[in-house]
């Protein structure tokens, strides 16, 4: 079943990180949020609140492949944390029968709560919210090269944090994994599967203090031609680490962190730009450093590629 939006939005403080409280998210989960999205394929038009849902338990097992006792648990929580209301059941137990089986085909009158207005992106004269913008239509895409909803709570997290001025993410798999409650190994799984199949561009840059700041440029939009603008202006971040990211797996290591291989991208890519003298700066020893020119700034993408790839065997 296709949603009847291409995109919505979401409150950017769903995502909020908070000392001592749950934000709504974690609250939620991500298979409530997924369920949230879910309901928009079942939206009404036409309707004074332009989030309005009819569907049942059924149905929604059938979108989301949950069990009717997960789905009716979830409804609760995003009923508990202000997301939607269930404008047709005042009481919970209005859903189980004598036996205490859920009426899983009963209809059910959704609306969400406080949502934004729908076809609308700018923040109105005085609004202090925020928002993540959602490609439903993206995450169908997701769907179809095998990521799960996971990657759903993860897009919107680092879209959160890409609303500045450089369109791009500054966190840490650390910070990520604490937010989302996923592990960390998985997390560093899940941003290698967005870098491969071009969802996603993530590299590091020196934070000033000896270290690396890790950035993310997540893709927004399943428009062809903002997916072949992304691709054309990320390919060189994206490719490297995938090749360097495949490498290890055929030799049989097992684990991968994200972030070392993209500081070792970055490391690699530092020695290969050290000054405006290729040759001084590695020495004669190594001959095909000679083969570079001298002058910096005639290196083409390529040449550069090329002498990362030898590099790459050395570090």
């Amino acid at each position: 079943m296709n949603y009847t939006l291409d995109s919505i939005k979401i409150n950017s403080k769903w995502f909020d990180e908070l000392d001592r409280k749950q934000n709504v998210y974690q609250k939620i989960t991500y298979k409530g949020l997924n369920l949230y999205f879910q309901l928009y394929k079942f939206r009404l038009h036409g309707q004074e609140n332009e989030h309005t849902f009819m569907t049942s338990i059924s149905m929604l097992r059938k979108e989301t492949k949950y069990t009717s006792t997960e789905i009716f648990d979830l409804l609760k929580k995003l009923k508990a944390a202000k997301v939607i209301k269930v404008e047709n059941v005042s009481r919970w137990e209005y859903l189980l029968d004598d036996k205490g089986e859920l009426k899983d085909k009963d209809i059910l009158h959704i609306t969400a709560v406080n949502p934004f207005p729908i076809g609308k992106f700018e923040r109105e004269k005085g609004e202090d919210r925020f928002y993540i913008y959602v490609p439903l239509d993206l995450f169908q895409k997701y769907e179809d090269v095998g990521l799960n909803e996971k990657y759903y709570a993860l897009y919107c997290l680092i879209e959160k944090w890409t609303h500045n001025m450089e369109e791009k993410a500054f966190m840490s798999i650390v910070r990520m994994s604490k937010i989302l409650g996923f592990d960390k190994d998985y997390l560093n799984q899940m941003i290698y599967e967005l870098n491969r199949h071009y969802f996603l561009a993530s590299h590091s840059r020196p934070n000033g203090k000896g270290g690396y700041k890790f950035e993310h440029y997540i893709l927004n939009s399943a428009k062809e031609e903002d997916v072949k603008k992304f691709v054309e202006g990320y390919g060189h971040i994206i490719e490297p680490l995938i090749k360097r990211v495949d490498k290890k797996r055929k030799d049989k290591k097992k684990s991968i962190n994200i972030e070392e291989e993209v500081e070792s991208l970055e490391g690699a890519r530092n020695l290969v730009l050290p000054s405006n003298n290729i040759k001084s700066s590695f020495g004669e020893s190594k001959e095909n450093w000679g083969k570079f020119k001298d002058n910096v700034d005639e290196i083409t993408p390529e040449e550069i590629d090329s002498l990362c790839d030898e590099l790459y065997e050395l570090l």
